[in-house]
């Protein structure tokens, strides 16, 4: 199977493609992350996506996440803002048109949150015969009308949001996705293979699956006191204390390039985000799954009591199913950056998986 993989990163997809087989072609113009690349043996074949042209044919399979910053909840929201423009640039695809990157950057008033279009236009020139792409939620409404132009095209296509810790990741992350074939096969999106993780209610787990993945089993430190997670090389886990958060046991919060969890009546490691909501600060302890890891995890801490460190990125890689020891290259920074911007393996794995059964 080759396959094309657009705005690449570090490898979440590609990991999971070679996994399965698959020979990919990657496309990425951050630095950094070509270095990872490289490193870890993925090939990349371009930096710029809009360069990017392949004739009919030449791949069989179209994997992208465009840059999700203006459209993610965590950003300034200038996607969200434009989204109507964007959809109107897939109305220009649906009749046929070709729009060029530029009129697109001028509909939607920002380049960036234009690229989320440009896996339609690749599409739509090399047909290939599987599809699938992942952005933010609020994308969700473009990859439906995208679906849309694809089914016209002869495709089948299915859309809609896919929540990690449901697919063994051991972190709440959903996002939108979009699965496409044109095989005579229907598309679906994957099966869940364990429960949601239920934030009010966590004791709550879906029947007929798997318990989720928490993070002290992803990052071997069930019942592990302080001083065995040290010799693990992981370092102490941060503070404990008695704030609302989740604990080593459950799945991580979505893995951000920022990456903060307690326990009634006692000391537990906990995950604190670098983020916040409404003014509260968002932590889970470590027998749940770790909130969402973003390109900001740089800012997360774990903690227990008066204890505190940020995390490694080995701990962070580990909570996004990276393998172990992926070479991640550049800064401490940059390679949170581009853990927390990534797909987890794990689930696209799960994704390509659905794609072509």
């Amino acid at each position: 199977m080759r396959s094309l993989d657009l705005f690449a990163g570090p490898g979440g997809w590609d990991i999971a493609a070679h996994g399965l087989g698959w020979d990919v072609d990657g496309v990425e113009i951050s630095t950094d992350a070509k270095a990872t690349r490289a490193a870890a043996g993925l090939k990349t074949i371009a930096d710029d996506v809009r360069d990017v042209d392949p004739m009919p044919g030449e791949y069989d399979a179209l994997i992208a996440s465009p840059p999700c910053q203006s459209f993610s909840a965590a950003g300034l929201g200038a996607g969200r803002r434009a989204l109507d423009a964007v959809l109107h640039g897939v109305r220009r695809y649906a009749l046929g048109e070709r729009p060029a990157f530029a009129e697109l950057a001028d509909l939607t008033g920002d380049e960036r949150t234009a690229l989320v279009l440009e896996p339609l236009r690749v599409a739509l020139a090399m047909r290939p015969t599987f599809i699938a792409w992942e952005q933010v939620p609020p994308v969700l409404p473009v990859w439906q009308a995208c679906a849309d132009v694809l089914r016209t095209a002869g495709y089948s296509a299915a859309a809609g949001y896919l929540h990690a810790e449901q697919y063994g990741v051991p972190q709440t992350r959903k996002r939108a996705f979009l699965l496409a074939r044109r095989d005579g096969q229907p598309a679906a999106l994957p099966t869940p293979t364990h429960s949601r993780y239920h934030s009010r209610t966590p004791d709550r787990l879906d029947p007929g699956v798997a318990k989720w993945v928490s993070m002290a089993d992803a990052l071997g430190w069930q019942d592990a006191p302080v001083e065995a997670v040290k010799r693990m090389g992981r370092g102490m886990v941060e503070r404990h204390g008695e704030r609302p958060g989740r604990s080593i046991d459950a799945p991580a919060f979505t893995v951000r390039a920022a990456a903060g969890g307690t326990e009634p009546g006692g000391f537990v490691w906990k995950l604190r985000s670098g983020q916040s909501w409404e003014g509260r600060v968002i932590e889970r302890r470590i027998d749940r799954p770790s909130l969402t890891l973003l390109g900001s995890a740089n800012r997360c801490r774990w903690e227990r009591g008066e204890e505190t460190r940020k995390v490694t990125v080995d701990e962070v890689a580990t909570l996004q199913t990276f393998p172990a020891d992926f070479p991640f290259q550049g800064g401490k920074s940059a390679q949170l950056l581009q853990v927390g911007n990534a797909a987890p393996p794990k689930l696209t794995r799960a994704v390509l998986t659905a794609a072509v059964a």
